[in-house]
C-alpha cells in the first residue's frame, strides 16, 4: 500500500514540476550561448548581446528561486493539505497505518528535494562552455571507471556523504511536520502554534546536545570519528538518524491518537 501511496504523491509532485523543471534547463541552455560576451561594448550588436545576456540570466535567477519556492511550498503543502487539511478525512479512512501516510510525504519531499538540486547542477552544467566531443569519448569514460576500480573507497565515501546529506534532510522535514502536528492541536492560529512549535524543538534540540556535551559524549563519538574515515560519516548519519525516527514517530503518534481535523 505504501507504493500506492508514493505513486499517488509523486504523481502531484510531477504535476507541480513538470513545467518549471525544463523551463531551467531550457534556460540555463540558452544562457549558454547568452552569456559569453564576445561583442565589443562599443557597437550596437554588442550593446544588444549584453542586454539580451542581462535578462536571460535574470530569467534563469527568478526560475531557479521559483523552483526552491515551490519545492518549499510543496513540501509544506502536501502534509497539510493530506494529513491535516480536507485531504485528512479521505487519507485517514484508507486501509493504511498512518506512520506509512507520513513515511510517504517525507519520502516524496526528499525525493523532490534532490531533482531541486540535480536539476540546478544540470542547469549550471549546461551553462558551462562544454567540448561535446570530449564529453562522450567512450575511451575517456573507460579510464574514469577503471580508475574508481581501482580505488572503491572513493565510491563507498560519495555514498556515505549522499546518505548523510540524505539523512540531514529527513531530520528537518520530520521536525517540520512535528511541528506542524503539535500545532495543529489548537484550536486557534496553529500556523503561529506551529512556528512556534518549531523553534521550541530546535531549541529542546540544541539543550540536549548541550547536556550530552556536558556528560562527556561528544568527546568519544569524536574519537570514534577519529578511528577512520568511513566511521566518522557512519557516526553522523546514527546521529541524525535517531532524531529523525524519534520525530517521525512522534508524527506518526500524533496523527493516529490526537488529531483534529475540525
Amino acid at each position: 500500500m505504501l507504493g500506492k501511496l508514493l505513486k499517488y504523491d509523486i504523481r502531484a509532485m510531477w504535476k507541480q514540476f513538470s513545467i518549471i523543471w525544463p523551463a531551467a534547463l531550457i534556460i540555463a541552455l540558452i544562457n549558454r550561448f547568452t552569456l559569453p560576451f564576445n561583442q565589443g561594448s562599443g557597437n550596437e550588436v554588442g550593446v544588444k548581446s549584453e542586454l539580451l545576456a542581462v535578462i536571460t540570466i535574470t530569467v534563469f535567477v527568478g526560475v531557479m528561486c521559483a523552483m526552491f519556492v515551490v519545492a518549499m511550498v510543496f513540501v509544506l503543502t502536501r502534509f497539510y493539505r493530506g494529513l491535516l487539511g480536507d485531504e485528512g478525512y479521505l487519507m485517514h479512512t484508507l486501509p493504511v497505518q498512518t506512520w506509512q501516510l507520513v513515511l510517504s510525504k517525507l519520502i516524496c519531499a526528499v525525493i523532490v528535494t534532490v531533482l531541486n538540486v540535480v536539476v540546478s547542477f544540470l542547469a549550471m552544467f549546461l551553462m558551462m562552455p562544454i567540448n561535446w566531443t570530449a564529453l562522450f569519448d567512450v575511451i575517456q569514460w573507460q579510464r574514469l571507471l577503471q580508475g574508481l576500480m581501482k580505488q572503491p573507497d572513493a565510491l563507498l565515501y560519495l555514498g556515505e556523504f549522499f546518505l548523510l546529506c540524505g539523512t540531514a534532510l529527513a531530520l528537518m522535514v520530520t521536525m517540520v511536520y512535528l511541528s506542524m502536528s503539535i500545532g495543529h492541536l489548537f484550536h486557534r492560529r496553529r500556523v503561529l502554534m506551529s512556528v512556534v512549535a518549531f523553534f521550541a524543538l530546535d531549541i529542546a534540540g540544541n539543550l540536549i546536545i548541550s547536556f550530552i556535551n556536558e556528560l562527556g559524549m561528544l568527546r568519544f563519538l569524536n574519537k570514534m570519528a577519529e578511528w577512520g574515515g568511513h566511521t566518522g560519516f557512519w557516526v553522523g548519519i546514527v546521529l541524525l538518524l535517531i532524531p529523525a525516527v524519534l520525530m517521525f514517530l512522534a508524527t506518526s503518534y500524533l496523527l493516529k491518537h490526537r488529531l483534529n481535523l475540525e
